[in-house]
C-alpha cells in the first residue's frame, strides 16, 4: 500500500469471498459459494506480482509468491513478505478480462482468507511498532475503481485494513492462525492515484470536497459520498503494503468477489501449489542424462567431420 500523511502506518493488503459460506452482510444478503473455485497455480496469467515502490525510493524488498509453505485450501496459498523498509510493496493483482467485472454499487460479496505470522519486536523499536497499530496489521485488499468525472476516466482504490475497522479499540491480531474475513459491510479508505490527496479528490460527487484527511466508509457509503452510479470495479489486489516499519510475513487465500444481478462470482480464486507439476528428482536425472547423451553424440559427429 501507499504511504500517506496524518494516518497510522499501513500494514498489508488483501481480498475476497472465501470458500466458507453463510456470512451475512448488513442488508441481509449472503456470501455463499455458488461456483467451483478457480485453482490458481504459480505462473497462472490471471494474477501477476505488483512490486512497485515510491518514485525515487530504495529497492523494493517485498515478495509475493504462491507457495506450499502454509496451505489453506489444497496444497498452497499466497505467501507475502516485506523487509521492514517503508518503501516495500508486495501485491498480487488481477484485472478484469473485459473493461470491468461490475458496478461498485452492486457489490454484494467481497471476502478472503488471511494469516499473519507471529512477530517479535526488535530491540529499541520505533514508536510506530510499539503503538497498538502494530498489533492489528493484516494483509490488505484493494478494489480498483474506475469512474468518469467531467467526461474523463478517473482511477482510485478502495482499501481494506483491519485497523480502520477497529478504531478506538485494542484488538490485537491473532497470529499464526487462518482467518476468514467478510469485507462486504466493513470500512475502506480511498487512495486517489491523481496525487498525494488520498481521500476525496477526483470524486464524481462535487459536494465531497477534496481533502488530505483520510476518511473511512463502507462500500455503499463511498458510492453515496464520492462515486457516480456508473463507477465500476476493474481489478483487485491483495498483499503486503508499504509504510510498515517492521518485517512482515503473511499469507492470503480464497479471494472472491460477487455482484448483484450476476450469476456466480466474478472472482473466486484459490491459490494452490501442485507439487506434481514439478519434475521428480528421478525424472530430472533422466532428463539430464538425455541431455548428456545428446551432447556426446554431437561431439562425436564433430570429431568425425574433422577426421574426415
Amino acid at each position: 500500500m501507499m504511504g500517506r500523511t496524518r494516518v497510522r502506518a499501513i500494514g498489508l493488503t488483501a481480498a475476497l469471498c472465501a470458500l466458507a459460506a453463510g456470512t451475512a452482510r448488513a442488508d441481509g444478503q449472503q456470501c455463499v459459494q455458488r461456483d467451483t473455485p478457480n485453482i490458481i497455480q504459480p505462473g497462472n496469467p490471471l494474477w501477476a506480482a505488483d512490486l512497485n515502490v515510491y518514485p525515487g525510493g530504495p529497492t523494493n524488498n517485498g515478495t509475493v509468491d504462491i507457495t506450499a509453505t502454509n496451505p489453506r485450501s489444497g496444497l498452497g496459498s499466497l505467501e507475502l513478505s516485506t523487509s521492514g523498509s517503508l518503501f516495500d510493496w508486495a501485491f498480487f493483482k488481477r484485472l478484469a478480462n473485459a473493461d470491468a467485472w461490475g458496478l461498485l454499487r452492486d457489490i454484494n460479496c467481497v471476502t478472503f482468507d488471511w494469516y499473519r505470522s507471529a512477530y517479535t519486536l526488535p530491540a529499541n523499536p520505533p514508536d510506530a511498532l510499539t503503538a497498538a497499530t502494530w498489533q492489528e496489521q493484516t494483509p490488505v485488499l484493494r478494489l480498483l475503481v474506475r469512474d468518469v468525472v467531467n467526461g474523463q476516466p478517473v482511477v482510485s482504490h478502495l482499501v481494506w485494513e483491519e485497523w480502520y475497522n477497529s478504531l478506538g479499540t485494542i484488538d490485537p491480531t491473532v497470529n499464526d492462525a487462518w482467518h476468514f474475513e467478510n469485507l462486504t459491510g466493513q470500512n475502506f479508505w480511498r487512495h486517489f492515484d491523481g496525487g498525494l490527496t488520498y481521500t476525496n479528490a477526483g470524486c464524481a460527487n462535487g459536494g465531497f470536497v477534496s481533502s488530505a484527511d483520510l476518511q473511512i466508509f463502507t462500500l455503499g457509503d463511498w458510492v453515496t459520498n464520492c462515486y457516480s452510479s456508473s463507477a465500476e470495479i476493474f481489478g483487485i489486489m491483495v498483499g503486503a503494503g508499504s509504510a510498515w516499519p517492521g518485517p512482515y510475513h503473511g499469507f492470503v487465500d480464497n479471494v472472491q468477489l460477487a455482484f448483484e444481478h450476476q450469476n456466480g462470482f466474478a472472482v473466486q480464486d484459490n491459490f494452490d501449489f501442485d507439487a506434481s507439476a514439478v519434475p521428480e528428482p528421478a525424472s530430472i536425472a533422466l532428463f539430464a542424462t538425455g541431455l548428456v547423451g545428446v551432447a556426446g553424440a554431437a561431439l562425436v559427429r564433430r570429431r568425425r567431420r574433422r577426421a574426415g
